[in-house]
């Protein structure tokens, strides 16, 4: 039992010290040693595992005030531990690769077929191969289904199943999650959310979805479900199809500006060109968005007060910043109290390569969760590699 504590205590500092470097780089042995009140020798002994392991590399030398040696700082590798991010659409799925440090090395787009599990397989083979990395330097899978009610895994408890699946044929661990978490996530580790401990991150899909990160702890809600946020009544009025009341949904995903061209089927590329081909139908679709998200927002703040809302999503930075222009002025709200020094709104630079980036770092979240809620699947008929044990094992 002592030996099993031990063992689970080195692991949970592991992943402390990791932490650290991934939020705070550059950063020197010293100052992790001085925030987490561990030993010198304790997190040296740390990091040379982690250095051993790809998870960290030296950037160079700092020196320490006026005395005493210079020391090295650390930072994630940008080499040696890669991480793939898969979407599943309703007809096909999207893969990517990047490294820790949330640089892309290549994506593909695959159709989807009868066997799902098999299809991803045979493409992620095809993208380690194309880039020279072997299926040992991936620290793990993140997954998002794009569609709430996927036509084949329409509930959480089927997708949950698909993953351990997933894990068992690709010999990798998997961490399924909805894409607006998995945005927040890449924000709090890579983004504009890395000094943040509170913010709503939504992304402006087929659905609207949001995520919550309340002392950098992202909300999952009861069975692990919650950030529907394009379910929420937003106007009095009632649908004639189903007498419901007016759901954000109706009015600012992208399902809904789908709507406005009447072609229900159109995909990501065909809503992309829409602002050069048919700028009346994006007009349309922004007059109508504007006020209920405007409506959202003002109940988010009223509600959370986090710090900011940052807006990401399937769409072009053009679009993003038009519909961000038609909610100014945005309603008064508690937020407006007190000093801020962040603004109420906040726009995901890389908005066309967020959510691939952002399932992507899902694996590296995953292991740095000191809480553990995004447990990783792990592969049952294979052995972890050495940077996986670190980092999966003794939770």
């Amino acid at each position: 039992m002592q030996a099993s504590n031990s063992k689970q205590n080195k692991a949970l500092n592991l992943r402390l010290v990791l932490s650290h470097i991934a939020t705070l780089s550059p950063i020197s042995r010293a100052e992790i040693a001085k925030i987490t009140g561990l030993t010198k020798q304790t997190i040296t002994n740390m990091v040379d595992e982690l250095l051993a392991a790809d998870l960290v590399a030296e950037l160079g030398i700092k020196k320490e005030g006026t005395v005493g040696k210079p020391s090295k700082m650390l930072a994630l590798s940008g080499k040696g531990t890669y991480s793939l991010g898969i979407r599943v659409f309703a007809q096909h799925c999207q893969l990517a690769m990047y490294n820790l440090t949330n640089e892309k090395l290549g994506q593909c787009q695959i159709e989807r077929g009868a066997s799902l599990e098999h299809g991803l397989e045979l493409a992620m083979q095809a993208l380690l191969a194309d880039y020279a990395v072997e299926p040992g330097d991936l620290l793990g899978i993140g997954l998002s289904f794009v569609d709430q009610f996927d036509h084949q895994y329409p509930n959480h408890q089927a997708r949950q199943d698909f993953t351990q699946l997933l894990a068992d044929k690709l010999n990798q661990p998997v961490v399924l999650e909805t894409t607006a978490a998995a945005c927040a996530a890449c924000h709090m580790l890579h983004g504009e959310a890395r000094g943040l401990n509170s913010f709503v991150y939504i992304h402006l899909g087929l659905q609207v979805e949001s995520a919550v990160v309340f002392g950098r702890q992202i909300m999952l809600g009861h069975n692990q479900l919650t950030g529907a946020m394009g379910e929420i009544f937003v106007t009095p009025e009632t649908s004639d199809k189903d007498g419901e009341l007016g759901r954000l949904n109706d009015f600012a995903s992208l399902d809904a500006l789908r709507g406005q061209a009447r072609q229900p089927h159109m995909d990501l590329v065909g809503m992309a060109a829409l602002l050069d081909s048919q700028p009346q139908v994006v007009d349309k679709w922004l007059e109508q968005a504007a006020e209920p998200m405007r409506i959202a927002i003002h109940m988010l703040e009223s509600v959370l007060n986090t710090q900011t809302i940052i807006f990401g999503g399937d769409i072009t930075p053009e679009l993003l910043d038009l519909l961000i222009a038609r909610l100014r002025p945005l309603i008064p709200s508690i937020s407006q109290y007190g000093e801020r020094d962040v603004p109420r709104i906040l726009k995901t630079p890389n908005v066309q390569d967020i959510a691939l980036s952002g399932v992507a770092t899902l694996p590296l979240h995953s292991a740095l969760d000191m809480h553990q809620p995004y447990a990783a699947r792990l592969p049952q008929l294979a052995e972890l590699t050495t940077k996986q044990a670190l980092l999966f094992v003794a939770n």
